[in-house]
């Protein structure tokens, strides 16, 4: 049993393997478009068995916002195998190897959508976001106070850098949204039938947008609402409720702490409220070199059991803002899922030591508490 990098004629077989685990077809018109991306933009990986593809997934080199700092992303997809290879061990061999493949490519991160929790969990991977989707009705498309700038109406392949500006201003006040490159944008973001709003205040200058779909006669669906102020997201949603005599409802993906739906007149709405994505930090001393701290973390000490990566398996102190291998006694006992829950700030330190799933001494649990920043975690994608 053996990983090996996919070579360009493995590339079909990779994604009939996608279609047939995740019961999907890709149209005959879309094929070619489909293999070229995935040879230029993913690495993929798998394991033969008597020359034939039995397990495979795909890894996506991206990057992260943390906050203002930028670091690179090992985003994982399309993991599968067929009914009779399962239960042969190689999906673990496969994304063990994979995971060792990112670390020593740079990757302090790795990031996936999980098909079931638990499952990635013995990997290392921990939630770090959740999703929330908003059903309004017609009732509650009410506007607010209008406010001066305009709403400039466009197609998809209208879009401009101020929209790329927008999303990159924004993503900044979170923790885990994608560092969208150029081909991200072309192909991953948009859907075949989206719209977009720009907000432009009363000077001109672009401060949010939104991207929707008509999804039926009578249903509108908004899947990013991007404001950079309130005066942004006051006038995106009075756009949205302008919509009032065109739709009996209206879904709307918010980050679970944004402000807009407390806004309303009448915030009780249907809600649909569900873990979303995984993190997973590869490289403990490369992800904190990076990492965007609220105060000085000196003198906390972390004894991280990671079953994975032995690496990761040791006594990490730290000295500033940068963490040395030590041989402490004292220090905070956690998993690798812990902190990666802890550095997106998913899960404050506090709450996870008094629900018993970590521990340490009370006040270094306290100075770290302190050095993470209180900066909500989101990803607006999906791979």
């Amino acid at each position: 049993m053996q990983t090996e990098r996919l070579q360009k004629q493995d590339l079909e077989a990779a994604m009939r393997m996608s279609e047939y685990a995740f019961r999907y077809r890709i149209p005959e018109d879309k094929l070619e478009a489909r293999l070229e991306q995935m040879d230029q933009h993913q690495e993929l990986y798998g394991i033969k068995e008597n020359g034939e593809l039995a397990a495979k997934l795909q890894l996506l080199p991206l990057s992260i916002k943390l906050g203002e700092q930028t670091m690179r992303m090992g985003g994982i997809a399309g993991v599968a195998t067929y009914p009779e290879y399962r239960r042969n061990g190689y999906i673990k061999r496969l994304l063990t190897d994979t995971l060792y493949h990112m670390r020593e490519q740079g990757m302090p991160v790795s990031m996936l959508h999980p098909f079931y929790v638990d499952f990635y969990r013995r990997f290392g991977y921990e939630l770090f976001t959740d999703r929330t989707i908003y059903t309004l009705k017609k009732k509650d498309l009410i506007r607010l106070a209008p406010v001066n700038g305009t709403i400039e109406r466009m197609k998809k392949e209208e879009h401009t850098q101020e929209i790329e500006d927008i999303y990159t201003a924004y993503a900044a006040t979170y923790s885990g949204m994608l560092a969208r490159e150029d081909f991200w944008w072309k192909y991953r973001v948009y859907r075949d039938h989206d719209f977009i709003a720009l907000y432009r205040d009363s000077e001109g200058k672009a401060q949010g947008y939104i991207i929707y779909e008509i999804s039926s006669r009578d249903k509108l669906d908004v899947s990013q609402f991007v404001a950079l102020n309130a005066e942004a997201r006051i006038g995106l949603w009075n756009f949205l409720a302008q919509h009032d005599s065109m739709f009996e409802e209206v879904k709307l993906d918010l980050p679970p702490h944004d402000p807009l739906v407390f806004m309303l007149p009448d915030p009780q709405l249907e809600v649909k409220h569900y873990p979303y994505f995984m993190a997973r930090i590869l490289d403990v001393p490369a992800f904190f070199e990076k990492y965007d701290w609220q105060g000085s973390p000196a003198g906390v000490v972390l004894h991280v059991e990671d079953t994975i990566i032995k690496e990761n398996n040791d006594t990490f102190t730290f000295k500033d803002e940068n963490t040395v291998i030590s041989s402490e006694a004292k220090g905070i006992k956690l998993s690798i899922n812990m902190l990666a829950a802890i550095a997106f700030g998913y899960k404050r330190p506090l709450v996870l030591w008094q629900a018993g799933l970590i521990d340490g001494p009370e006040e270094m649990i306290r100075k770290f508490e302190l050095s993470i920043p209180r900066r909500e975690p989101y990803i607006y994608d999906f791979f």
